[in-house]
This record gives structure tokens, sequence and C-alpha cells, in this order.
């Protein structure tokens, strides 16, 4: 029976491989990077983990782009995560390439459940790979509350580029999860993400980018491999939001 169900799992993990693979050389990164962050830390974690998106649209401009990102990550302490990644875009009508590093880290702010929020901060350094673009700082407030079995979490972002000067160019996100156990180690739930422009000069909401859409959220073992995924489709609110975002994210801690 064990061997049965290894070999399941081996199946299983090939055909997700293959999956992965596909997704990656067959879709045509996207303007965002839709992911939505805890602020709870976890001492001496460890972790690698690929993630992307692409998206579908009739407009050729918003078709097809995409995203991808390898990253290593590591919890120092009980309050300090931190992981470094590279990413790698594909614009609408461009080719695939390499477009920064960058260094991330999370501060949690208060003991898990201890409050009637839990919370913490984000900051992050990108540093463009071109000579032409801008190095850029991204932080974050990040909150999580549990009501029930569902878990909530909200990411609320600002992004400067760094050549820019005053609040130029200084750019505000959200991100939005709730999410429920239905069964051992599987989760279902919705994302939402948005952008909403300069801080100085926010857009009207129909200039806005905005969108929706469910997630399914796995975790699986092979001996002492623990592999999680998930896979969300986003769906666009607004007309300069493409129409339909496929996200997807596997991680492998060690």
């Amino acid at each position: 029976m064990s061997l049965i169900f290894f070999n399941f799992y081996r199946v299983y993990l090939l055909l997700l491989g293959i999956l992965f693979t596909l997704i990656f050389f067959f879709t045509s990164p996207v303007c965002a990077d839709p992911k939505v962050y805890s602020p709870i830390v976890k001492k001496g974690e460890r972790a690698f983990e690929y993630r992307g998106n692409t998206t579908v649209d009739d407009d050729d401009n918003k078709d097809g782009s995409q995203r991808h990102v390898v990253e290593l990550e590591y919890g120092v302490t009980d309050w300090w995560h931190t992981a470094v990644f590279g990413r790698w875009n594909k614009p609408a009508t461009g080719s695939l390439g390499y477009a920064l590093t960058a260094w991330e880290n999370i501060f949690q702010l208060t003991p898990k459940g201890k409050y009637w929020l839990d919370a913490g901060i984000y900051l992050e350094y990108k540093l463009a790979d071109d000579d032409d673009d801008s190095d850029q700082f991204e932080g974050k407030l990040l909150f999580e509350k549990r009501i029930n079995n569902y878990q909530n979490l909200l990411n609320l972002t600002i992004e400067q580029d760094l050549e820019a000067k005053g609040d130029d160019d200084l750019v505000f996100e959200y991100a939005w999860r709730t999410r429920k156990k239905i069964a051992d180690h599987m989760k279902v739930g919705f994302e939402a993400f948005g952008k909403l422009g300069e801080l100085g000069d926010l857009k009207g909401l129909e200039d806005q980018e905005h969108r929706i859409g469910p997630v399914f959220y796995h975790e699986f073992h092979i001996g002492s491999l623990e592999i999680e995924y998930d896979l969300a489709w986003l769906i666009g609110l607004t007309d300069p939001t493409p129409d339909n975002t496929f996200r997807w994210k596997i991680e492998i801690p060690f």
C-alpha cells in the first residue's frame, strides 16, 4: 500500500512539474507581481520558491505578458524573515529577459494571536539589471486576522522609483487574501489586487487596475520533503487591467 501511495505521488509530482514547465515556456511577466504576504515569521524556516503569472486579453498590448520569480528565503529569528530573488519579465509585445535582483525583509511586529490583529512590515530593495532602468524601493504594511476558520490577509504597498523626486512615481497598491481549509493539506479562497496610481495624483476608478479571483492551495509530502503550491485565476475588473491573469506558485522548504 505504501509503495502504491509513493508511486502515485511520484507521478503526481511529475505531472505538476510538466504543468509548470509548460506554463513557463509556452505562455507569453505581468505589470505587477501578485503575491499576498503574511506578517507571521517562522524562525529557522528555509525555502525555495518559484512563482509566476501570465495574462490573457483580447488587446495585444495586454495579452501574453509574463513574470517569473525564483526566490530563496530564510527565517533568521522569530521576528525577521529575509529573502533574495531574481525576476524575469516578458512584456506583451517583447521577449523574456532578466529584469532585476531584489532583497526582501519581513519584520513581525506583534506576537501571533496576542492582539486583535497581527501586524508586520515588509521592506524590499530592487536592483535593476538594465542601466536604463531605475532601482526601486518597496514598503508594505502587513495585516492578518483569523475569523473562525478563515484566514484574512491585507497588504498595503508603497513603491518608489529611486530616480524620482518627491512623490513622483510613489505608487500605491493593495493585496487581499481570504482562504479556508477544506481538507487535510488543502485550502480554497480568493485573492484581490489593485494599483491605484501615484499618491500625489491618484487615478479615477476606471483608470485604476483591479483584479480578483479564486485560488486553490495544496501541500503534500514525498518522504520528508514538503511541497506547497497554489494556482489562481484573477479576473480584471477595469479596462486597464488584463481580462485574465493566471498565477502559480510552488514552494519547497528545506
